[in-house]
């Protein structure tokens, strides 16, 4: 039986259900294909561990996905390729590099750095403590483990600035296994703080760290960096990174043990938790989020530490920050801008009355402030002059003898508490007398200034020069040997005798050396010295003498 027409279908109203499901289905897809997280790649510079877990926490926390990111994080290692090439490849969007990205730079690859999460790098020599290794002097001689430039740099560049050279060195390639310092197949093992000590700790073997940052040599470390081409195409997709990056490790950094926890469950599970938690510490100290905003780098800083790969032969030309560094660029609503700004505008019209009354007050005041900061900049040129004056020799511009003392008494207190080496130079120009009597006082102040100034340039950085009254200079010798210090001095003396000062005046001069012993002071190292500067002196002149027991017998 048919139906009645008002019961049959209505394919009219069907085909309009249809096309309405379908257009919701769009609508539901583009919304989807709008909210989908887009993908980064980012490249860990070693195996998976607390040294990365801002980036870790920015996953599990959920920052990278609150900015529209969903990261996939490839640890490094042995056998890996280096981040910054895969980064220059495409395989990977971001890298984590040392300080070394700034060679790479200079060598024309497009890099830039986004964010420098630790202030100080961790890498570090590691010794025995049963070895007769204290300081970088001590390395002469040994098996040092180097791994290649610029990962050891620091390491290097600490050698350099002490006068060690690395071919007084029998240099190992790395094994990354702190077991080969323990059997004794190095002398010196590279290696980072937060690391291996821990590592040997649990193996029972105590040791000593020589820490470059010791040394004047401080690196930023683990630098979050991009090629120019992402940051030109996605600049916000990069800021939205670097952002969500460091919302991670400050969340990592205020909440530890949940980082370790989560880091041993699912990123580093053969890393136990006394270890993560021993990392964690000591990267903190290195990172110091309580003193310097995270991520923060300092153009000065950078232009300090390319300088240091140009004196160790690495890189060479002028180093431009321009385009190395990252800078934000700030996007502005304008139409928030407009109501911020009528609003401050009414809010300046209200208060306009009472800033007008107190603007006079306010004038007198900065003048005031003013006068008082240029009395406390002259005050403090002033006391800098002064000190200038009191520990500087006014003729020759080296160390004054209140100075000097000072600088001994130190010295001294370091080489009996780390029981290393320490020599004294005592020195005079011979015949000075004659000089003054022949040439004028004039002549003779121009060869004093002369002979300051031609030892000086060739001491070491740690060696200090004195002026210690008349013609008598002495030089003060950390991490120094008696025979090492005979061997400069005989250096010296050559130098000042190869050519003449002035014109054709020409001086020579006698050296005295000797070395601290336990218990002297230094009244009784200079006196040493001094005795033998008088032997040089009887025995002819323009010669080095070395202080021994037997050197102080009467000359015959």
């Amino acid at each position: 039986m048919p139906l009645p027409a008002s019961m049959a279908p209505d394919k009219r109203g069907n085909t309009s259900l249809r096309l309405g499901l379908g257009l919701l289905l769009v609508q539901w897809w583009c919304l989807a294909e709008a909210t989908a997280a887009e993908q980064v790649r980012l490249q860990l510079r070693w195996l998976h561990q607390f040294q990365f877990a801002g980036y870790y926490m920015a996953v599990e926390k959920g920052f990278y996905a609150q900015a529209g990111l969903e990261v996939d994080i490839r640890p490094g290692g042995p056998g890996t390729p280096k981040p910054i090439d895969l980064l220059l490849q495409g395989e990977v969007d971001f890298a984590i590099a040392n300080s070394g990205l700034v060679i790479a730079r200079m060598q024309g690859k497009p890099l830039v750095a986004l964010a420098a999460i630790m202030q100080s790098s961790p890498i570090t020599w590691i010794v025995r403590t049963d070895s007769d290794i204290y300081t970088p002097h001590d390395l002469a001689g040994k098996r040092v483990m180097l791994m290649p430039a610029p990962e050891s740099a620091e390491l290097r560049i600490t050698l350099a600035r002490e006068g060690v050279d690395l071919s007084h060195l029998e240099v190992q390639q790395t094994s990354f296994n702190p077991q080969d310092l323990i059997d004794g197949n190095t002398d010196a093992f590279d290696g980072y703080i937060s690391n291996e000590p821990f590592w040997l700790q649990q193996k029972g073997q105590a040791y000593r760290l020589i820490n470059p940052r010791e040394y004047g040599v401080n690196f930023y470390n683990d630098v979050l960096t991009t090629r120019e081409t992402l940051l030109q195409q996605r600049p916000a997709q990069v800021e939205a990174f670097i952002q969500a990056s460091l919302q991670g490790w400050q969340y990592a950094l205020e909440n530890i043990e949940e980082s370790v926890q989560l880091i041993h469950q699912r990123y580093a599970p053969d890393k136990s938790l006394e270890h993560l938690r021993f990392e964690a510490g000591q990267l903190k100290r290195l990172i110091m989020p309580e003193l310097v905003q995270l991520g923060h780098m300092n153009p000065g800083r950078w232009q300090a530490i390319a300088q240091s790969y140009q004196d160790l032969g690495m890189i060479e030309g002028p180093f431009e920050l321009d385009g190395f560094l990252y800078k934000r660029e700030v996007t502005t609503d304008n139409s928030v801008l407009y109501q911020v700004l009528g609003g401050a505008l009414l809010a300046l019209l209200l208060l306009g009355a009472v800033a007008l009354r107190f603007a006079r007050l306010t004038q007198n005041l900065r003048l005031e402030v003013k006068r008082r900061q240029q009395a406390e900049q002259e005050l403090r040129s002033s006391n800098l002059k002064l000190e200038r004056l009191a520990n500087t020799d006014r003729l020759t511009g080296q160390w004054s003898r209140l100075k000097i003392e000072e600088l001994a008494h130190n010295e001294i207190k370091r080489a009996e508490r780390y029981d290393v080496p320490l020599a004294l130079v005592f020195f005079d120009i011979d015949r000075f007398k004659a000089i003054n009597d022949q040439y004028g006082h004039d002549v003779g102040d121009c060869i004093l200034t002369g002979v300051a100034h031609r030892i000086k340039t060739h001491l070491r950085d740690s060696d200090s020069l004195c002026r210690w009254g008349g013609e008598e200079f002495i030089i003060l010798m950390p991490h120094t040997d008696l025979d090492q210090a005979c061997l400069i001095a005989e250096k010296l003396r050559a130098l000042l005798a190869a050519e003449p000062l002035t014109g054709t005046i020409g001086v020579t001069a006698s050296f005295g050396v000797a070395q601290w012993q336990a218990g002297q002071g230094l009244g009784e190292l200079v006196h040493c010295a001094d005795l033998m500067l008088y032997r040089a002196k009887k025995l002819g002149r323009n010669r080095v003498e070395r202080f021994s027991p037997c050197a102080i017998q009467p000359l015959v």
